[in-house]
């Protein structure tokens, strides 16, 4: 497990990713709204820029409003889950960064796969291989980075995770007494 990442200590870092998260995910939510209500302008800018003459505005305008709608409503979960991360990290409850590690979690699996397809796209491409080398460095490097993050909240989350079971076990110590009464009892 990390104890630190980029030189900061792991609950400064969450809370750090945890404020990120929030204000990034709060912009694209307001930039998403924005762009669902002007959603049929931009359907016949997309139309009018388009070289194919087969497409028209209602079928833009559908796969926009559906696509757009989705992933606003990811940004608002990943507000939701930012929001927790920072909870969790400040008042070291564990079970609240859950929800940014599962997000997060299924976010690089998508990832993984998009780069997948990328590097399968520029690998086949008619173009040379060292031309192509730079972009699939870069890739690696983001998939990389994004692994990196992650894995420091996940050591966050077990440092707090046994930090939590040491303060507060589940079971509590047997007592050293045994048949004897409640204190209450005893005058």
């Amino acid at each position: 497990m990390l104890s630190s990442v980029f030189c900061m200590r792991l609950n400064t870092y969450g809370v750090v990713i945890g404020w990120l998260g929030i204000i990034f995910s709060f912009l694209a939510t307001i930039l998403l709204s924005v762009a669902l209500g002007f959603v049929d302008e931009i359907a016949q800018q997309i139309v009018a820029n388009s070289k194919s003459a087969d497409i028209t505005v209602d079928q833009v305008r559908t796969i926009l409003v559906i696509g757009l709608s989705i992933y606003l409503a990811l940004k608002v979960i990943n507000l939701l889950a930012s929001a927790m991360l920072v909870v969790g990290t400040v008042k070291e409850r564990h079970l609240l960064l859950l929800p940014w590690l599962i997000n997060n979690g299924v976010i690089l699996a998508f990832a993984i796969a998009a780069h997948l397809g990328l590097w399968a796209q520029v690998i086949s491409s008619p173009t040379p291989f060292l031309d192509a080398l730079p972009i699939i460095l870069f890739s690696m490097a983001v998939l990389a980075l994004g692994w990196y993050l992650y894995y420091g909240i996940y050591s966050l989350f077990k440092q707090i995770q046994v930090t939590s079971d040491i303060q507060r076990p589940l079971i509590a110590p047997a007592s050293q007494q045994t048949n004897s009464y409640p204190s209450y009892t005893k005058i």
